[in-house]
């Protein structure tokens, strides 16, 4: 078991313990994100734990946001995560960081004949920092494809999570605003830093023929102007309104069911013995969040190139700089097949095809590959 170091934290009990009850605390390695451990627990316990599945895992000890009642707190769902083993205690580690500030439980139930024991935690708070804007919004162009599947917001910092459909708007250009535009999850969709939030349009309102569609009519309409309003009323994580709010005004453009054709992109490969970036060219803009992430360099033997992506030019242009002068050779440019453009259209394969066959029934295609030469 790794050496922990014990962090500096409120920690406060909820439920007193007697001596020989077993302890809950927050840890952290060196450089690692904080988690919950329970020391003092039988070795019967831990073994019955450790063969549970995950409901009764979770019956036994579970993580759970802090705030309101003890019958609401053992009501709530608890925290994803993964749990590690000892002889005599357990370690729950959150598949997301926990929030500095905010207050979560602990539930232990080492005794199925007694009530849980709950400890409430939390970690110390950091001064406030700057206060929050509103970044940059994605797809960037001021004309969009009528069959645009997502906006991305990305923040200066993070914000509050939880109801933010409530903060964003769509409107026309008679001012009327759009009915329930994004498909509103329980879970939204934000970056693993907590800084870009993904907003889905309603599919049955882009996708042709479906009954929402025809019900309730296209989420945009080509030749129409839209904004896409982000209220100034929204809170960042310190509970500060964001400095301003953002408008993005839109004219909408013909539907795109072009499949992206890797063949078009122009690559300028850069010179053997610098740093220079290889620089890549897009017909057409792609998916701001994706080229991030999907999008990699090869050497002639397969070997990923250390580097930094960065996108630019209206989605259009992606760039890789690479972490150590570039060596003469053959290299590969690699695009998972995953990539897309703002209407879902992939390599060689539209969004929306003629036999009416789902993204997820489709064959996994493999990676695309474009060859470049350093001299």
């Amino acid at each position: 078991m790794r050496h922990l170091t014990c962090l500096a934290l409120a920690l406060a009990a909820q439920v007193a313990h007697a001596a020989d009850s077993p302890t809950v605390a927050l840890h952290s390695a060196k450089g690692e994100p904080p988690v919950v451990e329970v020391r003092g627990l039988t070795k019967e316990f831990v073994a019955r734990l450790k063969d549970a599945d995950a409901k009764g895992r979770a019956a036994a000890f579970r993580v759970v946001v802090g705030g309101g009642t003890v019958e609401e707190q053992l009501a709530r769902t608890p925290l994803a995560g993964s749990y590690a083993f000892t002889d005599a205690g357990v370690r729950f580690e959150p598949q997301f960081p926990l929030v500095p500030g905010r207050e979560y439980v602990a539930i232990v139930a080492a005794d199925p004949n007694a009530k849980p024991t709950l400890t409430t935690l939390s970690l110390p708070k950091p001064p406030p920092g700057p206060r929050v804007s509103v970044a940059a919004v994605y797809p960037s162009a001021n004309r969009l494809p009528e069959n645009t599947l997502r906006f991305y917001i990305e923040f200066s910092g993070p914000v509050a999570r939880g109801d933010v459909y409530r903060h964003v708007k769509l409107v026309r250009d008679d001012g009327t605003e759009v009915k329930e535009p994004f498909l509103e999850l329980p879970e939204e969709l934000w970056s693993a830093d907590g800084d870009r939030l993904t907003l889905l349009f309603h599919p049955g309102r882009v996708k042709q023929g479906l009954v929402p569609r025809e019900a309730d009519g296209p989420v945009l309409e080509e030749g129409r102007s839209y904004s896409l309003v982000v209220s100034d009323k929204w809170e960042d994580t310190e509970g500060r309104p964001l400095l301003s709010g953002a408008k993005k005004t839109f004219v909408v453009g013909a539907p795109d069911d072009q499949p992206l054709d890797a063949a078009a992109w122009a690559l300028a490969p850069p010179r053997a013995g610098g740093d220079s970036p290889l620089i890549v060219k897009f017909p057409k803009p792609l998916d701001r969040a994706m080229l991030d992430r999907v999008v990699w360099v090869v050497d002639a033997v397969g070997t990923r190139v250390e580097g930094e992506v960065t996108v630019g030019g209206g989605e259009r242009v992606l760039t890789f700089a690479p972490k150590r002068p570039w060596g003469k050779g053959e290299y590969r440019l690699v695009a998972d097949a995953r990539l897309e453009d703002p209407c879902g259209n992939r390599v060689g394969e539209p969004f929306e095809l003629t036999d009416g066959t789902p993204l997820a029934a489709r064959p996994r295609r493999a990676p695309t590959e474009r060859a470049f030469t350093v001299r």
